[in-house]
């Protein structure tokens, strides 16, 4: 599960995101037809995974039963975590800032 507010603040940062060599990813555990209508409708260019069998929560350990607690990572070019946050009630995300400063990081190690 992804916040609207949040994706909506990676797609106004994407260009700032892919001049630190990254990019967006979401995935989403809703079914393709109700998040692709969000998808449209904030014209999201960014790449959306759909994992409606919700593995990906159980995998990175943000499952909440049956349930994708909402959370951030960043990965490293060879898919390593080197970054994370996970929500502790719904409405906490982490800020842009606070996403852009682990990229900015990331990218001069």
């Amino acid at each position: 599960m992804f916040r609207r507010e949040q994706l909506v603040e990676l797609r106004e940062s994407d260009e700032q995101i892919k001049g630190l060599g990254a990019e967006v990813l979401a995935v989403s555990t809703e079914k393709p037809v109700d998040i692709e209508r969000t998808v449209r409708h904030l014209g999201f260019e960014f790449l959306v995974l759909y994992d409606t069998a919700a593995l990906m929560p159980l995998q990175y350990g943000v499952d909440n039963d049956g349930t994708a607690i909402p959370s951030t990572f960043v990965l490293d070019k060879t898919g390593v975590i080197r970054w994370q946050y996970i929500a502790s009630e719904d409405h906490d995300q982490p800020s842009m800032d606070q996403i852009i400063a682990q990229l900015e990081a990331l990218q001069s190690s």
